[in-house]
């Protein structure tokens, strides 16, 4: 073995590598992804896998965000208010213990998924 295309210390020189180990940022970009629909028995196989009380939980959040969303605008009766109020605390509630399971399961109002 020619020791002149090797490093000093008989190590080959291997530059993407280097630049692999250099790069800091991830090389998808999250903003191009386009979620894909997963069929049914997988959705199912995944939620067999994570505890009920958080699956109502989820499903909570995502019907109370939705009923945020539905209470929209610069003016909102009295009636209204109150409902949107109410629908913030269910959603709070129910990320409340979404986020004692995994932090990133919490659900916005304004959130698409």
């Amino acid at each position: 073995m020619e020791l002149s295309a090797a490093a000093p210390g008989g190590r080959a020189d291997n530059r993407l590598l280097a630049d692999h180990r250099e790069r800091e940022t991830p090389m998808t970009a999250s903003h191009l992804l386009v979620p894909v629909p997963i069929p049914d028995r997988v959705a199912a196989l995944i939620g067999s896998c994570i505890p009920q009380h958080i699956l109502q939980a989820e499903f909570d959040a995502e019907c109370a965000a939705r009923e945020v969303r539905s209470f929209r605008g610069p003016r909102l009766c009295d009636e209204d208010r109150a409902d949107r109020e109410q629908a913030l605390s269910e959603l709070a509630r129910a990320n409340k213990i979404l986020a004692a399971h995994h932090p990133r399961l919490t659900v916005r109002p304004g959130s698409s998924w």
